[in-house]
């Protein structure tokens, strides 16, 4: 922890001491960073052994500082995805689980935002959990286990942090981990559509591009001149600004990589950070709707595949009609059910 303040407003939860957060994590690279986010503790008296914690894990808002969740207000410009999320997450917190959620690393924070960048990830979900122990006053309030969930980028986090977790913050014992539509599969993705005329999607691309970039990997001569002057535009705005007519969803994603670049370096990275390839050693629970057009359902079928192959005990349900959001609220029972049985709850 290197600072706290008490939080209130849409980033805040009803029925708990809340606190906007500055803490300590370190990047891939061994530099370290401060990084912030949020603590949600449930009034009242913890129970014997603490209270359960989860480490929650947002979906993508953008790579721009303005995006991070802790700055949630009316005027965010992501401000509706964010309450879908914080709709679930507060049923949570009355169920009497302590709520943690990192903005990431480099989001909110100095420094370039680690998009998709697993280690970056799972460190940063770790570190808040090692940062929520530390809060003044209140010694024994939060259980040592606990559990990562996330949806979307979040749940590619939780995954990532599964894997992280036991070398990292190896006094913290993580007990499972959440993935709602996990983005997954991306790699072979970006690779196909680099000469295919999408539109809708390229919003993405600079926060991917963005997020590669961070772990080293030289960007210059891939881009065409339309999209390396777009670039700009990830450094103020979120991702519902980007997929703007006025900014990168004037693009198809045809026209965002140089044809005939050296893309080897670029697609390793994206490869290397491909939760298909964790074995983390906790069980996973995976959530998916089968109406989701962001993160398909095809992908998450092939990371159960990929993850039960390498030995993972895999729960995952699909969610009929459900939507890329949808998901959240949809599959509230069903993983509450099982972190709760992680825990040894009725």
């Amino acid at each position: 922890m290197i600072r706290r303040r008490p939080l209130h407003g849409d980033a805040a939860y009803d029925g708990a001491r809340n606190w906007l957060v500055l803490y300590r994590s370190v990047t891939p690279q061994g530099e370290p960073v401060a990084v912030s986010g949020t603590v949600a503790i449930p009034s009242g008296r913890a129970p014997k052994g603490g209270w359960p914690v989860i480490s929650w894990l947002h979906g993508t808002t953008g790579v721009a500082d303005v995006c991070a969740p802790s700055r949630d207000t009316a005027g965010h410009p992501t401000h509706d995805y964010l309450q879908v999320m914080h709709e679930t997450v507060q049923r949570w917190v009355d169920r009497g689980y302590a709520v943690v959620a990192t903005d990431y690393q480099g989001l909110g924070t100095d420094g370039q935002h680690s998009y998709l960048v697993g280690e970056a990830e799972g460190r940063a979900a770790a570190d808040m959990v090692r940062a929520a122990h530390q809060m003044p006053g209140r010694p024994g309030q939060l259980s040592a286990e606990w559990v990562a969930a996330g949806h979307s980028q979040g749940g590619h986090a939780a995954l990532f942090a599964a894997d992280v977790a036991p070398r990292w913050t190896p006094e913290l014992p993580l007990i499972g981990a959440v993935g709602l539509a996990p983005g997954s599969q991306l790699s072979g993705f970006v690779e196909q559509i680099r000469n295919l005329p999408l539109r809708g999607i390229t919003g993405f691309l600079p926060l991917i591009i963005r997020g590669v970039e961070t772990t080293g990997v030289s960007i210059d001569g891939l881009l065409t001149p339309s999209a390396d002057q777009l670039m700009r535009h990830a450094e103020d705005r979120c991702v519902g600004q980007l997929n703007a007519s006025d900014s990168w969803g004037a693009l198809s994603t045809d026209q965002v990589f140089r044809p005939g670049a050296d893309f080897a370096a670029f697609d390793r990275a994206m490869a290397d950070n491909e939760p298909g390839r964790l074995a983390p050693s906790v069980p996973v629970f995976l959530a998916q709707g089968d109406g989701d057009t962001t993160v398909l359902p095809a992908w998450t079928q092939a990371l159960t595949s990929q993850l039960t192959a390498n030995g993972v005990a895999v729960t995952s349900e699909t969610y009929a009609g459900v939507d890329h959001r949808g998901v959240i609220a949809a599959s509230y029972d069903d993983v509450t059910g099982w972190i709760d049985g992680l825990h040894g709850q009725s």
